[in-house]
């Protein structure tokens, strides 16, 4: 897969094409900041001075930079697909060098914030239990039936209103791109609400769900499962 930018975002880009690779590194460093903290209009205005530019000039670019970024991060790219994506983008070799090796460097923490804010399935945040024996009852006064009560904390993210128009949902997105890692981080938990899912069965049946789970575990270390992993 190959990431096409559009004519506006080249246009915010085309300006690191006419200076050096230590400025690009430079420039890098200030996407990871604006990514991790926000604009930055300091920074902004220094670095528009230095390359005898405008602040808004400065903050274009570094969303457009960041866009690519993420972009890359949000369909898994790999370095060969992502240099390709830079060619056509109308980087240089030296330029291309340094944002594959940017992006590298930057890719499992970018995908680990942006799966926390399209994450949509529970997940597993803790487990109660307690065991059970129901000793006699009135048909057979001398049963003796162990029980095993569970109670899954499931973390669910809140279901919001679908009728939302498409202009909303673009704004939404936007908000999501400027966010910060660290806000990207905090939101995931706010936006998820706890479910409590209780589960009573016998002996047989939790040793049996045991060594299923432990199945299907082993199944995904397996060379197979990774490769589909991989590929996804």
């Amino acid at each position: 897969m190959i990431i096409f930018l559009s004519e506006l975002q080249k246009e915010h880009l085309s300006l690191l094409h006419n200076h050096s690779p230590q400025v690009l590194i430079d420039f890098c460093k200030l996407t990871i900041d604006y990514l991790n903290n926000g604009i930055n209009e300091k920074k902004y205005a220094l670095a528009a001075e230095k390359l005898e530019t405008l602040p808004s000039v400065i903050q274009n670019l570094i969303q457009a930079l960041a866009h690519l970024i993420l972009e890359g991060c949000k369909h898994n790219l790999s370095e060969q697909n992502f240099k390709s994506s830079l060619a056509i983008a109308g980087f240089s070799d030296d330029h291309q060098q340094v944002l594959v090796k940017f992006y590298s460097r930057k890719k499992g923490e970018l995908s680990a914030a942006l799966n926390l804010l399209q994450r949509k399935d529970p997940t597993y945040q803790d487990l109660a239990w307690r065991f059970e024996v129901q000793m006699a009852s009135k048909s057979c006064p001398e049963i003796m039936k162990p029980m095993v009560t569970m109670d899954y904390v499931l973390s669910v993210p809140k279901s919001y209103d679908h009728s939302i128009d498409k202009h909303t949902h673009r704004e939404s997105d936007d908000i999501c791109i400027s966010s910060s890692v660290e806000e990207a981080k905090a939101a995931s938990h706010c936006q998820n609400v706890v479910k409590h899912v209780i589960m009573q069965c016998d002996l047989p049946t939790l040793v049996h769900l045991t060594n299923t789970l432990n199945e299907a575990a082993n199944e995904s270390k397996s060379q197979h499962i990774r490769k589909i992993q991989r590929a996804l």
